[in-house]
């Protein structure tokens, strides 16, 4: 079954525009428990060509950033917000894997090159993302290494956001990118364990579903 948006902005968020809007708890709403359990909801139906549903989120990095708390579960006025989904495709699979918050490439500890592609602002406790915006169309990457008493200290500072920037640190806000590391690292979506990664391109797809706040 098909559903219709329950907002009318269809471009994403620039630099001082309001954002979202508000009005009441929309019919057909769905709620997920966490942020890929709604990346995996709405890309379900993005596949079948449906537009997905209005959907609302328990807890996770997504929630946070928006600065929202868990929809109501009765009749009440909410914030209706655009959200752009993002899609990773790795090692040359020709099926994407989505995500709404953020996508992280890193073996234990940090140890050798790895990479953060930020939706969301917030991964759990750390502020990677301090420049991100989950409705504006592109990521926050950041790639590089570090030895490691600087990962310590970057790990501290990740807190506040004042990890970045850094000599050592490659940053860039893009749509789309792509990298291909040396060796088989890690992959995590939205906190889930992806397997290992070589090459991975990550696109955006902006206004793809309403989160209600």
């Amino acid at each position: 079954m098909s559903h219709s948006l329950t907002q009318n902005q269809t471009m994403p968020i620039a630099k001082g525009e309001p954002w979202g809007s508000a009005g009441p708890l929309p019919e057909g709403l769905v709620r997920c428990p966490d942020d890929a359990a709604v990346a995996d909801r709405v890309w379900r139906d993005l596949e079948h060509g449906l537009v997905p549903p209005p959907v609302a989120v328990e807890s996770g990095d997504l929630l946070r950033t928006v600065g929202g708390m868990p929809a109501p579960s009765r009749s009440a006025d909410v914030m209706l917000l655009p959200i752009d989904l993002c899609l990773a495709t790795i090692d040359g699979a020709t099926v994407p894997i989505p995500f709404v918050a953020h996508c992280i490439v890193r073996r234990r500890w940090w140890h050798g090159e790895g990479a953060a592609a930020m939706n969301a602002a917030w991964l759990g406790s750390w502020y990677l993302g301090p420049r991100s915006h989950p409705n504006d169309g592109l990521l926050d990457v950041t790639v590089g290494s570090l030895p490691l008493r600087q990962r310590w200290e970057a790990r501290k500072r990740a807190a506040l956001g004042t990890h970045l920037p850094h000599p050592q640190l490659r940053t860039k806000r893009i749509s789309e990118w792509s990298h291909e590391f040396d060796r088989p690292t890690p992959l995590w979506l939205d906190g889930r364990a992806r397997g290992v990664v070589e090459q991975i391109t990550v696109s955006v797809r902006s206004d793809a579903f309403t989160l209600v706040v």
